[in-house]
């Protein structure tokens, strides 16, 4: 799982979060907090969720892209 940032519209500042899942222009999932927040795709690269009474945006070019590199097994 990979860190990102996302923006509290309502507190105009940045929370870090864990991807939990993404489906480009779809919706992703991020964890806040322990909580999971769904977010779905928007348009104009924006996903938009809420949790708390708060809304939360992250920006499709804010994703971490995978690596090329396939992952090993131990």
């Amino acid at each position: 799982m990979d860190s990102i940032k996302i923006y509290c519209t309502d507190k105009e500042q940045y929370v870090d979060g864990t991807l939990f899942t993404y489906n480009q222009g779809k919706f992703l999932e991020a964890i806040v907090n322990t909580v999971k927040i769904r977010m779905p795709f928007h348009g104009n690269g924006k996903y938009i969720g809420s949790m708390a009474g708060l809304e939360f945006v992250v920006k499709e070019s804010d994703i971490p892209q995978p690596t090329s590199e396939p992952r090993r097994r131990r």
